[in-house]
């Protein structure tokens, strides 16, 4: 009777297990297939946004590979963006990155590095040719420094990020001078968590050839 009681017990434990590993994989399944196509000629714009300045405006960009001193930087290009202000006070902000404008700037121009870039191993820009920055919640930390909570939302992945010490010049005198940038902010990201596997350190099959998982990202804002 004790047998039968284990035996019956083992086996509802394994379903239970089982039930479990379904759910988990339907979960993650359900992850890995957020997949937001943007288009940045639905987003709506609020009456009060003040507009960037596309050609002032800068994204540069760095990666590294992982236990060498390769490396490879460039630039991308805003695809349109705004700033809300409230009391002085940066209040708001959201950016369409255009993913097809991305170059390296690392030496000689190299057309096959760019297209290596833009296709499925890194951000496939066939199918998600824009990437999408909101600010969620501002913090403000001391004069001219703010704590930015954001959305970060590259390859159709939506991911939280927080920008610290992202430096914002409330007062506009000070933008008489042409060189000076209203919103600047240097940060890095994990690019394993929009799905940007290529040589990652957990899946290159040699160390030597791995290429570090972050993303180093300088960001300077410009105002019309």
């Amino acid at each position: 009777m004790k047998k039968s009681v284990i035996l019956f017990s083992m086996m509802v434990l394994c379903v239970f297990i089982n039930s479990c590993k379904e759910d988990n994989n339907n979960a993650s399944s359900l992850l890995v297939k957020e997949d937001l196509v943007i288009d940045s000629s639905i987003i709506e714009t609020p009456k009060d946004a003040i507009p960037i300045n596309l050609e002032k405006s800068t994204i540069k960009w760095r990666g590294t590979m992982l236990f060498s001193f390769g490396e490879h930087y460039g630039t991308l290009n805003f695809k349109s963006g705004y700033l809300l202000k409230s009391n002085d006070k940066l209040s708001g902000g959201s950016f369409v990155v255009d993913m097809n404008t991305i170059v390296n700037t690392d030496g000689d121009y190299s057309p096959d590095l760019v297209d290596h870039l833009k296709n499925e191993d890194f951000f496939d820009v066939a199918k998600h040719p824009e990437a999408l920055l909101e600010f969620t919640e501002i913090e403000f930390v001391d004069k001219n420094r703010y704590k930015i909570d954001a959305n970060l939302t590259i390859k159709g992945i939506k991911k939280a990020i927080i920008l610290f010490n992202v430096d914002f010049i409330d007062n506009t005198n000070e933008l008489l001078n042409e060189k000076a940038s209203i919103m600047s902010v240097k940060f890095k990201i994990d690019r394993t968590d929009w799905n940007i596997n290529y040589a990652s350190k957990g899946i290159s099959a040699a160390k030597d050839y791995a290429i570090s998982d972050a993303i180093e990202l300088e960001v300077e804002v410009y105002l019309n």
